[in-house]
């Protein structure tokens, strides 16, 4: 195949296909209405059926008076849709039948510009497999232009996003990139359809370069994309700043706030950031994010005790046992209200052992389906609860109170770390020293 480009362009791989084709609609000369066989207007006005109805037609009639090209059937060949996974060599396949020859046939303007609306048609009707087949007999009779026919690669590439073919999706976008780099969106849109997936490093690299394009008119979204990729990486540095970056523009998103106090705290030791994104972080999160909410506390005692001011330690870790208690009161609350849906329940099952009465049965199963789901509500509850691991705060606390020489203090927050079992036979230790210390007086 030729491709007219510029310099240092790399080839374009082998599907490759037409776009923008000019199409000069027909006219009648009388009353200058678009010509009964004009498929250009046809597939514009939405016409999608009358559309492929004129177009097989003329191919029909063109294919019928060539004889250096196999005749391509009027009604298409097409993958089945149990075949899918073989549809790109059977595509193969189909044009190393129709000519010995390469894939390019001819540079045929006629011929490229009916196989492309046929591929537009059928993609608006959703045939998706006879759309690909066009598009790439489309390819067959065009000669590429270098910035001109890359949109095309774009259309191909929605086909296959349609018919989930995710690594040709991918191909046909990269090609649509190398026909014109000069449209950035090709980036963004490769790097986002790579985002969720195992390749972070090629989607961090799609996504900087969108972002090198014209960085003053990126969304805000992007960098927090990055921010994400770069963290899923261990690159911590490049993921605070892409947090702040974000963050310059959404201000207002607490989750973002802590996101980028935790990176600080935890993996970047950037101790000033952490301490002013989790209070930003505190004022933006809503009552009920009780998750966040007690970690945010329970980074700012660790950091405080990390700069040996105790005093501010404990005070931040005290916050953390006040949400843990509130998920404590919403476990008890569940245990309850499945204990008394427990007694109904046996009493409902003790009647109807004595008697057969279907609307007790049926409140019977009910109840039953009930309780089952406050188990799971119980247990997400639980799992929670665990999370905060309230045994650590217990075990800070108390640790805090011993540097601090309040050593009574510090024993009863040992023996709460212990009733967690949160290091216990360390705790047992440390008990029995203070308490000698105590009775020592030194």
């Amino acid at each position: 195949m030729v491709v007219k480009k510029e310099k240092n362009i790399v080839p374009i791989i082998f599907f490759i296909v037409l776009f923008g084709m000019p199409a000069y609609p027909q006219k009648d000369a009388k009353d200058n209405k678009p010509a009964a066989d004009d498929y250009v207007s046809l597939y514009n006005s939405g016409a999608y059926k009358k559309t492929l109805g004129i177009i097989e037609k003329k191919l029909n009639e063109i294919y019928s008076k060539r004889v250096d090209v196999k005749r391509v059937p009027s009604e298409f060949i097409i993958v089945k849709k149990d075949e899918k996974e073989k549809k790109k060599e059977y595509l193969k396949t189909l044009f190393r039948s129709r000519k010995n020859e390469s894939f390019f046939i001819e540079d045929n303007q006629e011929l490229s510009a009916l196989h492309l609306f046929a591929a537009r048609s059928n993609f608006k009707l959703n045939k998706y497999d006879h759309s690909l087949n066009h598009y790439m007999q489309c390819l067959r009779f065009r000669t590429l232009e270098y910035k001109r026919d890359d949109q095309v690669l774009y259309e191909m590439a929605q086909v296959y996003k349609s018919i989930n073919d995710f690594q040709a999706y991918i191909n046909a976008l990269e090609a649509a990139g190398t026909l014109n780099p000069e449209n950035e969106k090709y980036s963004l849109e490769i790097g986002s359809a790579l985002y969720n997936t195992a390749r972070k490093k090629e989607a961090i690299s799609y996504l900087e370069k969108y972002i090198a394009a014209d960085e003053g008119k990126i969304d805000p979204k992007i960098y927090l994309m990055l921010g994400n990729l770069y963290e899923d990486t261990s690159k911590y540095l490049e993921t605070e700043k892409n947090y702040i970056k974000y963050l310059a523009k959404k201000p207002d998103d607490g989750y973002i706030h802590f996101a980028l106090g935790y990176v600080a705290y935890s993996h970047t030791g950037n101790y000033l950031l952490a301490l002013r994104s989790l209070d930003r972080a505190l004022e933006l999160l809503p009552d009920g994010e009780i998750f966040r909410r007690s970690k945010a506390h329970e980074y700012k005692g660790d950091i405080a005790r990390a700069n040996l001011d105790y005093k501010s330690a404990i005070s931040s870790y005290a916050e953390t046992i006040v949400y843990q208690d509130k998920i404590r009161e919403k476990m008890d609350k569940k245990k309850s209200e499945i204990g008394e849906l427990k007694k109904k329940i046996n009493d409902l099952k003790t009647s109807l052992l004595t008697k057969q009465d279907y609307d007790q049965y049926e409140e019977y199963e009910m109840l039953k389906d009930e309780k089952g789901k406050k188990e799971l509500e119980l247990e997400t509850i639980e799992n929670e609860y665990r999370i905060l691991n309230p045994g650590k705060s217990r075990w800070s606390i108390a640790f805090c109170h011993e540097q601090g020489e309040n050593l009574d203090e510090a024993i009863k927050f040992y023996r709460q770390s212990i009733e967690f079992n949160y290091n216990p036979n360390e705790a047992r230790e440390k008990i029995i020293k203070l308490q000698l210390k105590i009775k020592r007086g030194y």
